[in-house]
């Protein structure tokens, strides 16, 4: 095996942990905004990490060029997303979560 494919092993296997961790997340917290986070943090941790698997892997540099551009376009676009699906749950009035002894503050100016 050569250091590449060790290392874009090891990107793989971070990948895998960041899914599984993502998952945790989505089913764990109770919040939607916090389980968007959580979602897309480490939904964008994994792809990403995937891409530079690639990257290593890639077996020319026009292969490798377009790993870095469709990474690119993921960094702006995931993050991005998640914000505006955030900001739709915030404006149809959706109240983040807080703990039993903050409740009585529920409304929102």
């Amino acid at each position: 095996m050569l250091i590449r494919e060790v290392f874009a092993l090891i990107a793989f296997a971070s990948s895998i942990v960041f899914g599984i961790a993502g998952v945790a997340g989505l089913f764990r917290f109770p919040d939607p905004y916090v389980r968007l986070q959580a979602g897309a943090l480490c939904g964008t941790t994994s792809v990403f990490s995937v891409f530079i698997g690639a990257l290593l892997l890639s077996p020319n540099t026009a292969v490798a060029a377009r790993v870095i551009i469709i990474g690119i376009f993921f960094i702006i676009s995931a993050p991005t997303g998640a914000h505006i699906i955030a900001r739709f749950a915030w404006n149809a009035g959706r109240i983040p979560w807080r703990p039993e002894k903050d409740r009585s503050k529920e409304r929102r100016p």
